[in-house]
């Protein structure tokens, strides 16, 4: 093999180069070569993959940027969508606050569902004519004393929860599956169609214990947008409950049950503002009556332990979320007057939600059954509202 030779060329002072045999210079095996990548990490895959494209994620992204497109309409308390598109599903992969954690309550009270002491003195002047409804004589039959001395004795040895639901709902609850048909209970159901806002920012969805509204499948398709659950849902409810057993945290279930009054509330507060969207081109009277509704309070929570139950009336002023303590009784006198307090507060949200899916066109009447006939012989309730009316609202 030929050596290879090197040009020395000590007066232009180069370095020497390598050259053929025919005297040539060889080419510098550098040339044109990138230059070495040191200290680079390897190229590594995402750490999540790309959100699919799905109804879900294209509402929270409307919701996030706004929408070109989306009609909002301002009721008195708050502005609100009508645009069924931010009726959001079900996030679980959202990170959230759960609401028996300690950290809840105070979350809750930043995103402006305040508390009572907070919520003192109340914004709203109709509470007094709540107190009266609540407060009137049932004329229904009041158990005889030994089925009440049975239950207050199973009461008082309830330190499960699921017993005390269960006591409590069979034995002081009204239901409605015999008397109305197009009224539901359901139980420890989570409220997953809500809307992403800042009232439930960071906290994860309500699930109270007992939540009453309308069939939503026996309403016109337009109001299904409304509903609260994916499936076999309630519609425009207006009374929800909380129960604790005996040495439970009573002052939890009041937080929690202020969270779903506000849920309630935020609901009734949007298909007001759809009634008024859907009135623009309508009578005077018909707005004017919308607006009367949007200031009346319709809300009411119970929370009990199967001894004590407490009524509060939930409303929105000027974005916040109030809780005014209406009602209190006892599940363990006899005459039992919390039995009738309870029940005197399922029939005014009962009553709540049949007047407001009038507002939006529904031709619904309120089945009634023979015990409202005994308490008001005049088929009127306190508050002035014939209950035998078959609730319609005609277009102009």
């Amino acid at each position: 093999m030929a050596a290879t030779a090197f040009k020395n060329d000590s007066a232009a002072g180069e370095t020497a180069k390598p050259m053929a045999e025919d005297n040539t210079p060889m080419a510098d095996a550098n040339v044109n070569k990138p230059p070495l990548l040191t200290n680079m990490a390897e190229p590594k895959e995402p750490d999540q993959p790309p959100l699919p494209l799905t109804r879900k994620n294209l509402a929270r992204l409307d919701a996030l940027y706004g929408k070109p497109d989306t009609t909002t309409t301002t009721t008195t308390t708050t502005t609100t969508t009508t645009n069924s598109a931010y009726l959001f599903e079900h996030d679980s992969d959202r990170m959230t606050i759960c609401t028996t954690k300690s950290e809840f309550q105070q979350q809750a009270y930043e995103n402006g569902i305040l508390d009572r002491t907070a919520s003192h003195p109340p914004c709203r002047g109709d509470l007094g004519a709540v107190q009266e409804y609540l407060a009137q004589r049932r004329g229904s039959t009041q158990p005889s004393k030994r089925a009440h001395r049975a239950y207050c004795k199973a009461v008082s040895k309830s330190f499960n929860e699921r017993r005390v639901s269960s006591l409590i709902e069979s034995k002081i609850f009204k239901e409605y599956c015999d008397s109305d048909e197009q009224y539901d209970q359901s139980n420890s159901r989570a409220i997953t169609r809500i809307p992403q806002q800042g009232f439930n920012y960071n906290l994860s969805d309500p699930q109270p214990d007992l939540l009453e509204g309308l069939k939503t499948e026996i309403l016109p398709s337009p109001l299904h947008d409304h509903r609260l659950h994916d499936k076999c849902s309630l519609a425009f409810c207006h009374f929800a409950a909380e129960f604790k057993r005996t040495d439970g945290d009573f002052d939890q279930a009041v937080s929690q049950a202020a969270y779903g009054g506000a849920v309630l509330v935020n609901a009734r507060d949007r298909a007001l503002a759809q009634a008024k969207a859907d009135t623009r081109n309508g009578t005077a009277a018909a707005a004017l009556a919308i607006d009367r509704t949007a200031e009346e309070t319709a809300v009411l929570t119970c929370v009990t332990d199967g001894q004590l139950v407490e009524v509060s009336a939930h409303y929105c002023e000027g974005g916040q979320y109030y809780q005014n303590l209406v009602a209190q009784g006892s599940l363990l006198s006899y005459p039992n007057r919390g039995r009738e307090l309870i029940r005197n507060a399922q029939d005014y949200a009962r009553k709540k939600a049949y007047e407001l899916v009038a507002l939006l066109g529904a031709d619904l009447k309120e089945e009634e059954e023979e015990e409202r006939d005994r308490d008001n012989p005049g088929s009127h309730d306190l508050l002035g509202h014939n209950r035998f009316l078959t609730y319609s609202i005609r277009r102009g």
